[in-house]
């Protein structure tokens, strides 16, 4: 099946604020009703000897302003079409299997310590508040991340992909510490942003939904060049 490139310069922010906006009241949707009852997972020995660190709470919510800098940051419009597809199929996927089979995390044996600062406990008062200790497996916070920072490999951005490749795998650990996640919840995520990187930005065909001379001027390519997206002319 072939997908349209749609998105401009004109309309990409409008784009970006639906597909996240979107996909979090999906997320909170199914994570605050879930149809089953949540089942847990085995603790792994790692996650046992993993310490409950309250402070790497900050680093786990930094991916809100994550995504928002990817976002900024892309240059290419036909990536960007790209990445508005794999990220918002990745969600719909993940959620899918927290409605099928939900999965819950024992946080509560892990108590804010009475000596944290009140801003940081009231940061994690949010964090529990909002989001519940379901959808676990697997950790769309990880998926979505490190998927976020492949997006750069295709631009050619090597420094963009590697300070965001790093950033994505200090939320990864971030999910132990604060023992919002199991280690199994990260590994599946990690497959999961693979998967989903190589059918959306590799193997998937695209066609423009312009035409063709003003779609390379809005992706800053010249007519006369190949565009960066694997497309099909009409």
């Amino acid at each position: 099946m072939t997908l349209p490139l749609f998105v401009t310069k004109q309309n990409k922010y409008v784009a970006g604020a639906l597909m996240y906006g979107l996909s979090y009241y999906l997320y909170y949707l199914i994570n605050h009703n879930p149809i089953f009852n949540p089942q847990m997972l085995p603790l792994t020995w790692i996650d046992t000897h993993t310490p409950f660190i309250p402070w790497t709470v900050l680093i786990y919510i930094s991916e809100y302003i994550f995504f928002a800098f990817v976002y900024i940051l892309l240059d290419s419009y036909d990536v960007i079409n790209k990445y508005l597809y794999s990220y918002f199929l990745l969600q719909i996927v993940g959620c899918t299997v927290f409605l099928m089979y939900p999965t819950i995390y024992p946080r509560d044996r892990f108590p804010i310590p009475a000596e944290t600062s009140l801003w940081l406990q009231n940061t994690w008062s949010w964090l529990r508040t909002q989001d519940a200790p379901t959808n676990c497996l697997p950790s769309l916070h990880v998926a979505s991340v490190y998927l976020s920072a492949f997006v750069f490999r295709e631009e050619g951005r090597k420094k963009l992909f590697w300070t965001f490749f790093v950033w994505a795998t200090l939320i990864a650990l971030s999910t132990l510490t604060t023992k919002q996640h199991y280690v199994a919840d990260i590994l599946t995520g990690l497959g999961l942003s693979l998967f989903f990187y190589w059918w959306f930005h590799q193997g998937q065909r695209y066609e423009r939904v312009w035409p063709r001379v003003k779609a390379s001027a809005l992706s800053g390519a010249s007519p006369m060049q190949p565009t960066d997206a694997q497309t099909e002319t009409p």
